[in-house]
């Protein structure tokens, strides 16, 4: 949700502080999540890693100097090194709904062990880079960061006058590229109009409280949207490790298993027509 305690009339620079000093202790507490091996952990630092992006990204204009900069790559760094254990888990547990009676349930208990497998090892090396000095400077770096931003004089500016400008500059952005889809767009563009829509979305939280009414409207469409083209995103990394999983089969000269890969890719290949047919039809609702 957003920063609380705001009007109107209040300095945009204050929201930015206040933004940033939320996402600080935000991603300090999932920091802490992994350090007790709790559920979901791993997940919520890149959440929240991607939420501090995503304000530095929406105050971009309103900072000085090129410290946002720096502070974005690491921030970018961190939520890559959790990457591959979140996408090996959803991964996992699309193969356990989409799997049949028809398919050879040896070959998907070898398929689910070997993602798994995969899945604790980058469990272990996201916990290790979560917990080292790096994430701990950052965090200290967020601290200070959020305790005196540097700002350019525009930042004295209401958030009543700012504001709207930032959301719509971000919402833009979204109608521009999500315009372009088709049906048989690239899976790469699909996926770029999913990051946007969560740029939306977390723009639109992080202005609500001023904003209001508008802004929770801006972020429930792009929420929805969002959710959309997430479970798109979703089948498309199912289907790219299921090939890889198919060529690795295949030199192992084990054309039975990768049969069954190759039946399991095709199914999350389908599953992306529905929710691409889903997506325009709610984006061009009139």
């Amino acid at each position: 949700m957003g920063v609380v305690g705001l009007v109107a009339e209040d300095p945009v620079g204050v929201l930015v502080a206040a933004a940033l000093g939320k996402g600080a202790r935000r991603l300090q507490k999932s920091v802490g999540m992994v350090a007790n091996d709790e559920d979901d952990a791993i997940h919520q630092v890149r959440v929240s890693c991607r939420r501090l992006r995503s304000d530095l990204k929406l105050f971009r204009k309103l900072l000085a100097g090129d410290w946002a900069t720096g502070l974005r790559a690491d921030l970018a760094a961190l939520a890559q090194a959790c990457g591959e254990a979140r996408d090996l888990e959803v991964i996992a547990e699309l193969v356990r709904e989409n799997t049949s009676s028809e398919d050879n349930p040896e070959h998907v208990d070898t398929i689910l062990t070997t993602l798994t497998l995969g899945l604790d090892r980058a469990a272990a090396r996201s916990a290790e880079v979560v917990l080292g000095d790096s994430t701990r400077d950052l965090l200290a770096t967020l601290e200070a960061v959020a305790a005196a931003p540097d700002l350019k004089p525009k930042a004295d500016k209401p958030c009543g006058e700012i504001l709207p400008q930032l959301l719509r500059a971000a919402t833009d952005k979204f109608t521009q590229e999500a315009d372009r889809l088709q049906p048989w767009t690239h899976d790469d563009d699909w996926h770029e109009v999913r990051l946007l829509a969560k740029r939306v979305r977390y723009a639109a939280d992080t202005s609500a409280a001023v904003l209001g009414d508008e802004a929770k409207a801006a972020a429930a469409h792009a929420a929805t949207y969002q959710e959309l083209l997430g479970q798109h995103q979703d089948h498309c990394a199912a289907a790219d490790a299921l090939t890889a999983m198919a060529v690795d089969a295949a030199a192992q000269d084990d054309p039975e298993l990768s049969f069954t890969l190759g039946r399991l890719t095709e199914r999350h290949r389908a599953a992306r027509k529905p929710l691409r047919e889903q997506f325009l039809s709610l984006y061009h609702r009139p």
